[in-house]
């Protein structure tokens, strides 16, 4: 009989990690911030090539920290928009009721022509390579657009001949009349400066000879010029239609004309600067975007008990937790917002550290918190630590880490996230349309993954809340759990289907937190986007 015997160096092979996918960054660069509406900020940070997540956090309450309160997914484009055009007789230019996605077909500002004379000529650059889309406005009656590069089609290899017309176009025709904010790519590996000429192409069938441009784009990242509108300027000649933003709100010049020297303040509907009356919009125009969650707290919550009576604490939302001191920086170097181009302070780590007092609700306080956020390409980290002051308090729950999510994000009529993932059983939210199941549970576990496909992209999102090793903590185990159709709502119209997930400290019952105790914690966010080539 032959003996075998097993190396003490032996290992057996390492378990496949099954969430492993979701905690993989995607392949930006830059991370980027800007001003948000009512004293918050709007944090960019690059998800893959050309892809970006935007979360605004919120700032309404002054004297609270901010709140993450949205995000978004966008394709990044550099655009070249009408005021960049060349363009020949036979154009008319048109402007929109409304930008965004909810109250627009056609952008701020539009070309539109049934002259099969008509030219557009832009010249366009960009350093490193680039895909080159059109922007277009789809139409019952659209026609044939023709694209030339530097005077000829060798350079056009993203699109073919539609019909043997004998050249490279694309058609304009959808079935469904003014269809709002559409684009194709019809170049693919561009880098430095070409010329783009655009020509009427004749009549399509089915469709007809009416072409309506927006826009020329190419892909890019946060470090690039025209990817959102221009900050207002003072004493400037804008035309009818012309996007600019102030403070995170975003706006249309209602009218040809000189700016004025206040620039505009309101967070809706139609203001002044003094001089020119401005449209408010909570989006640009451009860059495309679709929300993969909604309006809710994510950093922390919790409910304590004193003395019979029950408190909520946590940011915006929850409240009862005041403001001491604030620090944000970009790259080290505190963050002073820009105010020409883009509008965005780029690098590559964005740090903010919010001291703030955990109070009663019927005053006093309760402890000091200190949150410090890190958001670096594609990750956005939270650190949390809490020193109790007293009085003795229980918790009923306390959160360590929430994630909101959406599945059909009505804005965008598109499906964001499709699947939730444990390590050990997935969710498909569509198995509940037009319900609100009991929640559903993950365990012990600290992580989940979603997963879903938008207008932007393949999503890849992880999510991780556990204890921090702090000594004296009391955390300990925690439980996850989803609540995968909050309001009943379906994957269809106007309405979103709001879900949300929950790290929860599983704490025993007659757990105090009392004077001296310290609870501490930490979060994680890790968004990869895959962009659709289209």
């Amino acid at each position: 009989m032959i003996g075998l015997e097993l190396s003490p160096a032996y290992a057996a092979a390492a378990a496949r990690d099954p969430l492993a996918a979701f905690f993989a960054k995607g392949s930006g660069a830059h991370v980027a911030l800007a001003p948000g509406p009512q004293g918050g900020l709007t944090v960019w940070t690059e998800t893959g090539p050309a892809t970006a997540a935007c979360l605004r956090l919120d700032g309404v309450n002054a004297a609270t920290r901010l709140s993450w309160r949205e995000t978004l997914t966008c394709a990044l484009r550099k655009v070249y928009p009408v005021a960049a055009f060349g363009l020949s007789a036979g154009w008319s230019q048109l402007q929109s009721s409304g930008s965004g996605l909810s109250g627009s077909y056609t952008g701020n500002r539009a070309i539109s022509t049934s002259s099969l004379a008509a030219t557009v000529s832009v010249t366009v650059d960009r350093a490193k390579p680039y895909d080159l889309w059109i922007c277009f406005t789809g139409r019952t009656s659209g026609g044939y657009c023709r694209v030339d590069i530097d005077g000829g089609q060798a350079l056009v290899d993203a699109i073919g001949d539609p019909a043997g017309l004998g050249f490279k176009a694309f058609s304009t025709h959808t079935a469904t009349d003014m269809q709002r904010r559409r684009s194709i790519r019809v170049a693919t590996g561009l880098t430095g400066t070409h010329v783009v000429l655009l020509s009427h192409g004749g009549v399509a069938t089915p469709g007809g000879n009416s072409l309506m441009i927006e826009a020329l784009a190419l892909s890019a990242d946060l470090s690039d010029d025209g990817i959102l509108p221009p900050v207002w300027q003072p004493a400037t000649s804008y035309v009818m239609g012309d996007e600019v933003q102030w403070q995170g709100t975003f706006y249309a010049a209602r009218a040809t004309g000189i700016s004025g020297t206040m620039p505009p303040a309101h967070l809706s509907g139609i203001g002044g600067d003094g001089a020119l009356d401005w449209r408010a919009d909570n989006r640009p125009t451009y860059p495309q975007f679709q929300a993969i969650d909604y309006a809710s707290e994510r950093e922390y919550a919790a409910r304590i008990v004193i003395d019979g009576a029950a408190t909520e604490i946590g940011g915006q939302t929850h409240g009862n937790e005041t403001l001491v001191s604030r620090s944000v920086t970009v790259d080290a170097a505190p963050f002073v917002p820009a105010i020409v181009g883009t509008g965005l302070r780029v690098g590559a780590e964005i740090v903010s550290v919010e001291n703030t007092t955990w109070q009663r609700g019927s005053g006093g306080d309760i402890g000091e918190c200190q949150m410090t956020r890190r958001i670096t390409p594609g990750e956005v980290r939270h650190d949390v630590q809490v020193t109790a002051t007293g009085p003795a308090a229980t918790f009923e729950w306390l959160y360590l880490g929430m994630l909101p999510l959406v599945h059909w994000d009505g804005e965008s009529a598109a499906v964001a996230v499709q699947h939730v993932r444990g390590p050990e059983n997935s969710v498909s939210l569509a198995d509940f349309a037009g319900q609100t199941p009991a929640n559903i549970g993950f365990g012990a576990t600290t992580r989940l993954g979603l997963s879903g496909r938008g207008v932007t992209g393949d999503l890849v999102y992880g999510c991780q809340a556990a204890p921090s090793p702090v000594p004296g903590n009391l955390i300990g185990p925690v439980t996850t759990f989803l609540r995968p159709n909050i309001e009943g709502h379906g994957a269809t119209g106007s309405l979103d289907w709001i879900a949300k997930a929950y790290v929860a400290a599983d704490l025993p019952a007659e757990t105090l937190m009392q004077a001296g105790d310290v609870i501490g914690f930490s979060s994680r966010h890790i968004i990869a986007v895959n962009p659709v080539q289209a």
